[in-house]
């Protein structure tokens, strides 16, 4: 037996040193003559007296198509994407893109009872103009949103999938060119920055979505003064209504606010400002709030006789019942609540941009104030009396921010939750950190690893951020977990899976921790450090994990439990600088298949719960290339055979081999071994354990029994016909950039790239 192994070890090099032809590969000596006759198990000897001179077939390769797809997105922003999340009592949404193909505008959603996360597309009606790639959505959205893009205003409600289409483009005033991005700002470039360049629209979200403000901007660069008029309040569930002032007088809204119209039952107000000094932006200015009827007849233009301070006048704002405003006068260094009309002043701020924004009904605006060196406070300030209803705090660095790059984004009703780019907060006192409704740092999807249940109805993932559940057939989201502190790019996933009744999960990163999830109630029910080796399987009643130690701890297989105790040995590496792997676990927890590694020799065992063997796989004349030290992963039969996968990696080629060891300690042991090559540059990719694409990652991803059995691997499913001693890639990628789950029927698999998650068939 060792000659006939160390054989095909010499053609495994040899074929991975050369250009693989296709030749039959035909089934082991099994246990019959050594010659391989028909015994059981048995057939045509595949490596004959000429085997120097055989090539290994190649790998088949199958591509297979992608069926549906789940788009992965954070509902945080990365820092190039827009970073307005509206609100309403207990869900989240952002507008992640607008797709010019299918007309649909894509939000991700969060429910922030439960967590969980989902993508949703809403198909633009016929009525509404195409839209540019990047439409901005208003801040203040509640339970309706403004999406704007030049003059074109549409309503949506993100969760009944409504849309209202309250104005189209218009085609007499040119699209304005995008902001340019990572331009160095120069002092001097202020005042050209504050006047407007040609003609603008100018779109103001209204509190929670429910109405918005439009106006056409027109500037005359010789006399620096506007030349338009009035404005047009469009509404989500009314008629638009057209408000005329003319702007040379009285100015425009902030530019840098949403919050600058309020609407009552009766009237319709408007703040505008106008530098005193024409094209004076960073001088003094000129405020008035404009009073109109719900017909649009201005009733009273409330002239401010008081100077303010130009520079900040981008950000002055107006609460949403119209009764005040927050702006900066020119006498002092900080801004003001300030009763409009009677220009009385009120809370006073001291920090810069402290407004946050308003409850939608009006009567609490939220504020950052000074609080120490390193945090800012975040109040929830009762605007008739200046008195706190609520306090927290965040750090400087997250209190702070302009115009669209705003750092908050949206106030909840009452004032009970504040949406930030960096998450949700509670309005209830909290001194220290604030109160997180959700909370996870926005990062690219890379996902770690993947399974499904063991009903192949949900498949769940491992990534950076968080952990989350998938229904298999609709792709919906059903569980979200995030983790307080996400984890670095380029971690390795060792594993994620359900127990056995599909009421739990246990995930595990390479040298980063262990995760007990309850997906009753959404949350991570017990952490733990990161096992002390690599090589870690779920234990399957969740118990604990096991692992290997490192070749100078021992490389004894060990078990650490969930409960906090001291790790306990399930084996004894009994040779020194060895390592002992463990590749399979039996459904009740009770036999674990051993091998020890780099000894020189084949040690293959299946351990019981004592650490003795209860059996002993004759492979100690076996090269151990092909039972134990390059196995990649492996399972064992009814029938108490070893299957293994392994990979050998040689200059440019990458062989893949499946070994079948039937048990006993006497006679042969090998019942089949067959192989196949691919030039390794033809199928990048990265593995748990080797560099390849074909390497199955490790975790028990498979499917089958003895006869055929199918392996997740990045670039696919790897499927070893054992009976007909062939192997084909069924491939969803030659470039993989990902990996793979396999569907426990074994019909189907879902890939997790870096844009998402995707169903392939197999036939």
């Amino acid at each position: 037996m060792r000659r006939t192994l160390v054989t095909l070890a010499a053609i495994v090099l040899l074929g991975l040193s050369a250009s693989p032809i296709e030749v039959t590969a035909q089934r082991g000596p099994g246990k019959g003559p050594p010659g391989g006759g028909k015994g059981p198990g048995g057939g045509q000897q595949p490596w004959g007296k000429n085997a120097g001179k055989q090539k290994l077939p190649n790998l088949v390769i199958e591509d297979v198509k992608p069926e549906g797809a789940y788009e992965v997105y954070n509902l945080l922003p990365g820092s190039a994407d827009q970073p307005r999340i509206g609100v309403t009592a207990d869900k989240a949404y952002r507008l992640v893109g607008y797709s010019k193909e299918s007309r649909c505008l894509k939000f991700v959603t969060c429910d922030l009872v439960t967590g969980a996360l989902n993508a949703k597309d809403i198909k633009l009606p016929t009525d509404a103009p195409d839209l540019g790639e990047e439409p901005r959505m208003a801040n203040d959205g509640g339970d309706w949103c403004v999406v704007s893009d030049q003059a074109a205003t549409i309503f949506v409600d993100v969760f009944k999938g409504k849309v209202k289409v309250a104005a189209g483009f218009d085609s007499a005033v040119a699209m304005a060119p995008p902001a340019p991005k990572g331009k160095k700002w120069r002092p001097e470039d202020k005042e050209k920055a504050e006047a407007p360049s040609g003609d603008q629209y100018h779109v103001h979200g209204g509190a929670g979505g429910r109405y918005a403000l439009s106006l056409l901007v027109k500037w005359d660069k010789e006399s620096k003064l506007y030349t338009g008029n009035g404005a047009t309040v469009h509404f989500a569930e009314e008629k638009s209504v057209s408000l005329s002032w003319d702007h040379g007088r009285y100015g425009i809204p902030p530019k840098s606010r949403d919050a600058v119209c309020a609407v009552t039952d009766s009237e319709i107000i408007v703040l505008v400002t106008v530098p005193r000094k024409p094209g004076g932006f960073s001088g003094s200015t000129s405020l008035s709030t404009l009073v109109f009827d719900r017909k649009g007849n201005l009733k009273e233009a409330q002239e401010s006789a008081e100077p303010w301070a130009g520079g900040n006048a981008p950000r002055f704002t107006l609460s949403p019942d119209g009764t005040c405003f927050v702006a900066h006068p020119e006498d002092g260094l900080h801004s003001y609540v300030i009763k409009r009309g009677s220009w009385e002043r009120g809370y006073k701020t001291n920090y810069l941009d402290a407004c946050v924004g308003f409850a939608p009904e009006g009567k609490v605006g939220v504020f950052t104030e000074n609080l120490s060196p390193q945090r800012a406070a975040l109040k929830g300030i009762n605007l008739a009396t200046g008195e706190a209803v609520w306090t927290t705090s965040v750090l400087h660095a997250e209190a702070t921010g302009d115009g669209d790059d705003e750092p908050f984004t949206a106030v909840g009703p009452g004032a009970t939750l504040v949406a930030a780019r960096y998450g949700i907060i509670k309005g209830e006192n909290s001194a220290d950190e604030p109160i997180w409704l959700y909370r996870a740092k926005a990062i690219d999807f890379e996902p770690l690893s993947m399974s499904y249940d063991n009903d192949g109805k949900r498949v769940a993932v491992l990534a950076l951020d968080r952990v989350f559940v998938l229904d298999a057939r609709t792709r919906a989201e059903l569980n979200s977990v995030s983790f307080e502190n996400p984890l670095s790019s380029g971690t390795l996933g060792e594993f994620v899976t359900f127990d056995a009744k599909g009421k739990k999960i246990l995930a595990c990163a390479r040298n980063k921790g262990v995760w007990l999830i309850d997906l009753a109630t959404n949350t991570i029910e017990k952490t733990l450090p990161a096992v002390p080796g690599t090589w870690a399987r779920a234990m399957p009643d969740f118990s604990g994990v096991v692992y290997s130690q490192s070749k100078d701890q021992g490389g004894n297989v060990m078990l650490q439990k969930l409960d906090d105790s001291e790790p306990q040995r399930v084996y004894r590496c009994e040779y020194k600088d060895a390592q002992a792997v463990c590749f399979w676990i039996s459904d009740k927890g009770d036999q674990f298949l051993v091998a020890e590694r780099e000894i020189g020799e084949g040690r293959l065992f299946l351990i019981n719960e004592k650490g003795e063997p209860d059996v002993t796989y004759n492979v100690a004349d076996a090269d151990p290339m092909f039972v134990g030290d390059t196995t990649v992963t492996a399972f064992v039969t009814k029938r108490k055979q070893a299957v293994l996968i392994n990979e050998v990696n040689k200059w440019t080629y990458t062989g893949i081999n499946c070994t079948v060891v039937g048990p006993g300690s006497e006679g042969e042991a090998i019942e089949t071994s067959f192989s196949a090559v691919f030039k390794t540059e033809e199928l990048p990719g990265r593995s748990t354990y080797g560099v390849t694409a074909a390497s199955p990652f490790f975790g028990g991803l498979y499917t089958g029994d003895e006869r055929n059995c199918k392996f997740a691997c990045p670039a696919g499913v790897l499927e070893a016909d054992i009976a007909k001693g062939a192997m084909k890639l069924y491939a969803w990628s030659r470039e993989p950039k990902g990996l793979a789950a396999i569907n426990p029927k074994g019909k189907e698999f879902f890939v997790a790239g870096g844009t998402g998650l995707t169903t392939y068939k197999i036939k």
